[in-house]
């Protein structure tokens, strides 16, 4: 009999140690968790201008905002675009204007950056100003595209002394 009990023992432990390893196999298969971002710009004070021979050039930096992991999947491929339009001799100009249909063509763009969720980091966009652009208020547009729909925002740059 004692022997008989023996047996069952073994093949009872036998039988939970493979429902433990089918369980620790299935946890080990957990799909991965990505860290993906979302992008805003900046705000005017961001815009810093430096000198570079006869132009100006200016940088726009981005902020990736951390957003919740997803699970494994192929990154989403985000541009961000940055123009600006002007100039206006002062704000209510620039509200008019910019407020007309259609409206009115940027004078300066910056190349599109582009990056994905899953990039992060600070992207930057440049503008490059020639010497002979007008001073005054400029409305600055930002634009992140991402697949099925985009954001855009303006905001008011001042470009040369104040007005």
């Amino acid at each position: 009999m004692r022997a008989r009990n023996g047996a069952r023992l073994v093949i009872t432990l036998s039988v939970l140690g493979i429902g433990l390893s089918g369980c620790a196999s299935s946890a080990s298969k957990a799909t991965p968790r990505l860290a993906t971002y979302q992008y805003s710009c900046c705000n005017a004070t961001d815009l810093i201008p430096v000198r570079q021979g006869n132009d100006e050039v200016a940088t726009l930096h981005w902020t990736a905002i951390a957003a919740p992991p997803t699970a494994g999947r192929t990154a989403i491929p985000v541009s961000l675009v940055a123009a600006l339009t002007g100039p206006f001799p002062d704000a209510a100009a620039l509200k008019i204007a910019m407020s007309s249909t259609p409206r009115r063509s940027p004078t300066i763009v910056a190349a599109p950056v582009r990056t994905t969720d899953q990039v992060g980091g600070v992207p930057v966009s440049t503008f490059r100003f020639p010497t002979e652009t007008p001073d005054g208020l400029y409305d600055l547009t930002t634009t992140v595209a991402y697949a099925g729909g985009s954001q855009t925002a303006d905001s008011v740059v001042q470009v040369g002394p104040a007005t």
